[in-house]
């Protein structure tokens, strides 16, 4: 699957530049990326709330947003998005990476300085998807093994003596327990109480004790559970 690659910048040449400089970088390193370009944050903001960015370069100079504002935003919500910063200003060095960017770019810069920051990049979202994504988990349904993409899980309920794993295309019914299934499908996932379990990036928000899904949906988080909810979803 191709690395989500997000450029928002308010100067539409500059954000085509940085869209041209990224795909000749894609070309010449073999990188498979699709790019999605944003000329403000609110634009940015509403295309999160269902959608996903591995990376972003973030102008800091945004009008009425700071680049810095935005970025620890992403931070606390997103918190697997690389940040790199594009800006005119090289006195923001500082803050900028008091939230963690991987990388800091001022204007003008030339494309070598972009594809070595791009390699950081790269080389940060490989090292996350091996230590941390699980592809696919097998299961037995009615005596049957199959194989499942974890990236296709959208959510997991216990029914009775059952497990149901919710894919986008179908549901799953096995009687694995769901504490056995949590240790399986890895860390973009999180248990919001006894018996159902979610897609990190399927969460909306979270209002008191229910945790409210991108597709409608509302679960009720458990006692023992809302710490490790409330961390996972807002940060530390």
């Amino acid at each position: 699957m191709p690395y989500q690659i997000g450029l928002c910048d308010d100067e539409n040449y500059q954000l085509k530049v940085n869209t041209l400089f990224l795909k000749e970088i894609a070309s010449k390193n073999k990188y498979d990326l699709e790019y999605h370009e944003f000329t403000s944050g609110k634009q940015l903001r509403n295309y999160l709330e269902t959608n996903n960015l591995d990376a972003l370069f973030l102008d800091i100079d945004l009008g009425e947003e700071t680049g810095i504002e935005i970025a620890t935003w992403i931070a606390r919500k997103y918190s697997h998005i690389i940040t790199v910063f594009v800006t005119g200003h090289r006195e923001f060095a500082v803050e900028a990476f008091e939230v963690d960017a991987v990388g800091y770019l001022v204007k003008p810069y030339d494309i070598k300085k972009m594809e070595n920051v791009m390699k950081k990049v790269i080389t940060q979202l490989e090292k996350s998807a091996h230590d941390q994504e699980v592809h696919e988990i097998v299961i037995t349904e009615e005596n049957i093994k199959k194989k499942i993409d974890c990236r296709d899980i959208l959510y997991i309920q216990r029914q009775l003596t059952k497990s149901i794993i919710k894919t986008q295309n179908r549901n799953y019914q096995i009687y694995e327990p769901i504490s056995s299934l949590c240790e399986r499908i890895g860390n973009s996932f999180v248990r919001i109480n006894q018996g159902e379990v979610v897609r990190i990036s399927l969460i909306a928000g979270i209002r008191g004790n229910i945790v409210y899904l991108k597709n409608g949906m509302e679960m009720a988080i458990g006692r023992t559970y809302r710490k490790s909810v409330m961390e996972t979803y807002f940060g530390k």
